[in-house]
């Protein structure tokens, strides 16, 4: 059997038999993946420790006719070893089940795998609304379905900052007089848009910087929640927990 060798994050595992895990990969070269670990349930598995969730590894995977196999790992880094309280592990768990929910299998997607693996070298129990709402909007942004946050989505007029709505279901801001026409219209403000903003476009070292309060994080991550569970039409188990 052929063999590679990758750096992956592992994102799910199922227990398989008495003594194997399948376990979900998400790697920089192969993408979402997902492999035998034979034996790894056994106590004295050389795998004890290097098959937990949320953990980075170096392995040696065997390419089989329906899963591939892998055959050897070595731990480079538990992210939530450290750092295990209630919240951090929530957000670990969602953004996992984000990306195994919205992205294919086999196709490597190096701009989400950098977010992944920066958030999750982020959270902490200070900040980990704010790496949550980073995760969220950059994601919508590498795919594709982010809001439309300049101008209003039905008459395309910017709307006045201090009269502005979102509608999830229309796709962005929209202004006084067009929500009307929109059941799901919120009433928002400047401060989260530019918040959205900001966190979608800046590099990675200039979010280290940023120090919203945590009101408008709050405000912000629940309304941009409720926009991805409506524009990915999943249901995320996770939200709710997170709710």
């Amino acid at each position: 059997m052929a063999s590679y060798k990758t750096a992956a994050i592992i994102i799910a595992r199922l227990n398989l038999g008495e003594s194997d895990r399948i376990l979900t990969l998400f790697s920089p070269s192969k993408g979402k993946t997902r492999a035998i670990a034979k034996g790894s349930r056994k106590t004295k598995s050389k795998f004890s420790g290097h098959t937990e969730l949320f953990t980075l590894c170096d392995l040696i995977i065997s390419t089989g006719k329906s899963l591939d196999i892998i055959t050897d790992s070595e731990l480079t880094t538990n992210f939530l070893a450290s750092k295990p309280d209630l919240e951090s592990v929530k957000t670990a768990y969602f953004m996992a089940e984000a990306i195994n929910k919205l992205l294919p299998d086999d196709q490597p997607n190096i701009d989400i795998y950098n977010l992944f693996l920066w958030c999750l070298k982020h959270l902490d129990s200070d900040k980990t609304n704010l790496v949550r709402l980073i995760f969220v909007t950059r994601i919508l942004k590498i795919l594709g379905i982010y809001p439309e946050l300049s101008k209003c989505v039905k008459c395309e007029i910017r709307p006045d900052p201090e009269t502005i709505y979102f509608s999830k279901e229309a796709g962005g801001v929209i202004d006084k007089g067009c929500s009307l026409h929109f059941a799901d219209a919120t009433r928002t403000n400047q401060d989260v848009i530019k918040l959205w903003r900001f966190l979608a476009d800046s590099n990675f070292s200039e979010l280290n910087k940023i120090r919203p309060s945590a009101a408008l994080v709050n405000t912000a991550s629940e309304l941009a929640l409720e926009y991805m569970r409506c524009v990915t039409m999943i249901d995320y188990r996770s939200i709710r927990v997170l709710s």
